[in-house]
């Protein structure tokens, strides 16, 4: 029974563990999924805002253009007609004001999200009003201006005629003081002669009343005179709207752009992919010049460099040495029968004679003899026999002739061959693909070296240095799934990376591979080791070896190692 309540807890739990599960995952989808939507739909409106502003100033002008032509038109017009054009005005703004309230607040309307349409209508509604407002403003000062302008030519035409009285009640004045004969009239006129002299003649009655009548006449000329001087107008400058019709809504729609983009700097989508967004043009301009530089680099060298070097004398080192004798014979002209190597081979030494081999070439030996180890294989070169993994060789001397069987213990692609090296004779020969030396005990195989700067062959090979063999010896060497010996004859390519040696009378320099469609795709070097001469002949290897990259881009650490190895003709 209990086991029967366990086995029911225990499927329950785990279906409640389950539900739990789901349910957490469909939350945090339904979270994940609101998150994006908001984002977007923030992002959405922050872009329809920024399209918003640049509209309302377009809006701003295409709308103020309008009202100046507007008002140059209307200022052309009578001041009844001005008036008439205000209250136009005035209902226009009252009509916009009121299609303003349909939409509501623009607070509310930038407030919600996804952003609508409205309040951009809102704003340009807003930008019209005051518009109109400032056009109205200016279209009554220019009304009150022109009746000003009306009064004061009123004005200047009382005080013309108040002039011409004056003048005429001065003439009336100098004409009766004449006939009574008063040279004095001026003080006469003065009020003080009203209580000193009883005027009681009726000619200086009449001198009195025209005293009296230009006194009044040039009062009252004066009075107007100051009256037109005090009034002076001021025409209202050019129609000019201020700034202020598009300020306020621009500065609603920073306010709420601003308010968007603190929003969106901190949703942790933003966080998420804002770095990669920014980084995507670089990273999409670096792919491009990943994909496309190679391109027009291996173009540059295959069309211009390529030729160029085709053009360059060939690389002789010793042209007077002797021919090499490939396996112990004259290979054939038949190329197909030209390869000298096995998976195994027999070499015998006799008494005169002793064996350098690899240990792990060694494969079977006779017990008799002496062996002993030979850390390098010439102390001359003590860094190349290093480089090249000739160290710790054994050495094999016997009385008699003994036979002794050389095959590969470890590479199952490796085969091994016998390169003969006859008496004033010389092999140039990369020594990581040596594996032992047949020599005579008197006279061991002697190994020098040539340098190469001034060739440009060298220069493309990246090889500067070549180690040369001299006879007489026989050097064992191995090569993937095989070793060749051809004669170039005429002239014959090989694969550069499958190139071991060359006799040095020979001809050595660099071809241009056969199509740019093999190079372009990697499927062949840029350049093949090129041989001429009619004597001598060049060692390679049936394929390259898979394990070793020639090249500085070969593989990573090791592709520099090889190259720098390749320099020392190692």
């Amino acid at each position: 029974m209990r086991r029967i309540i366990q086995t029911i807890l225990l499927w329950t739990t785990r279906r409640f563990i389950w539900f739990v599960v789901i349910v957490a995952i469909l939350a945090t989808a339904n979270w994940i999924r609101g998150e994006l939507t908001a984002f977007r739909s923030l992002t959405n409106d922050h872009a329809a805002l920024i399209t918003g502003k640049e509209d309302i100033k377009r809006h701003f002008q295409e709308t103020a253009r309008e009202s100046l032509n507007r008002v140059t038109q209307a200022a052309k017009a009578s001041p009844e007609k001005l008036e008439l054009r205000v209250g136009e005005i005035e209902t226009e703004i009252q009509h916009k004001k009121a299609e303003q309230k349909k939409h509501g607040t623009i607070s509310s309307l930038l407030s919600s999200s996804p952003l609508g349409s409205d309040y951009l209508e809102h704003l340009k509604l807003d930008v019209e009003i005051k518009i109109l407002t400032q056009e109205k403003d200016y279209l009554t000062t220019l009304v009150a201006y022109l009746e000003r302008a009306f009064n004061q030519a009123a004005a200047k035409r009382r005080l013309e005629d108040l002039r011409l009285a004056h003048v005429d009640a001065y003439a009336k004045l100098e004409k009766i003081a004449r006939e009574v004969g008063r040279s004095d009239r001026n003080e006469f006129c003065q009020p003080s002669w009203k209580t000193r002299i009883p005027v009681i003649w009726t000619p200086y009655k009449e001198l009195r009343a025209a005293c009296t009548a230009n006194a009044a006449a040039a009062a009252n000329y004066k009075n107007q005179k100051e009256v037109v001087e005090v009034t002076r107008l001021i025409r209202p400058a050019a129609f000019a709207l201020l700034p202020a019709s598009t300020d306020e809504a621009l500065s609603q729609i920073d306010r709420a752009i601003t308010e968007r983009v603190k929003r969106i700097d901190g949703s942790w989508v933003e966080k998420a992919t804002g770095p990669v967004i920014q980084v995507l043009p670089t990273a999409a301009l670096i792919l491009l010049s990943l994909i496309f530089m190679p391109i027009l680099i291996k173009a540059f060298f295959y069309f211009v460099i390529a030729p160029m070097a085709a053009r360059r004398p060939p690389i002789k080192l010793l042209p007077r040495s002797g021919n090499l004798d490939g396996g112990s014979r004259t290979p054939p002209s038949d190329i197909g029968q030209t390869k000298v190597s096995s998976v195994s081979l027999s070499i015998t030494v006799d008494e005169q004679s002793e064996l350098l081999i690899h240990p792990d070439y060694l494969q079977s030996s006779s017990v008799e003899g002496t062996k002993e180890t030979k850390w390098l294989l010439d102390w001359s070169y003590p860094m190349s026999s290093l480089a090249s993994g000739m160290i710790a060789l054994t050495r094999i001397r016997t009385d008699r002739r003994k036979t002794f069987v050389i095959s590969s213990t470890r590479d199952p692609l490796s085969e091994v061959g016998v390169i003969s090296v006859v008496e004033g004779s010389a092999l140039v020969f990369q020594p990581h693909s040596l594996v032992g030396i047949l020599q005579r005990k008197v006279r061991p195989v002697h190994i020098s070296s040539a340098w190469r700067f001034n060739s440009l062959h060298a220069w493309l090979t990246l090889q500067f240095r070549y180690l040369i063999f001299h006879g007489p010896a026989q050097l064992i060497v191995k090569g993937c799934r095989g070793v060749r010996v051809e004669a170039p004859g005429t002239g014959r390519s090989i694969n550069q990376a499958a190139t071991l040696g060359f006799a040095a009378n020979l001809n050595y320099a660099t071809l241009r591979c056969e199509t740019f469609g093999a190079y372009l795709m990697g499927r062949d070097a840029l350049f093949n080791d090129y041989f001429t001469g009619t004597s001598g002949f060049y060692v390679y290897e049936e394929m390259p070896n898979p394990g070793r990259k020639y090249g500085i881009f070969g593989r990573g650490i090791e592709g520099v190692t090889d190259s720098l190895l390749k320099v020392f003709g190692i």
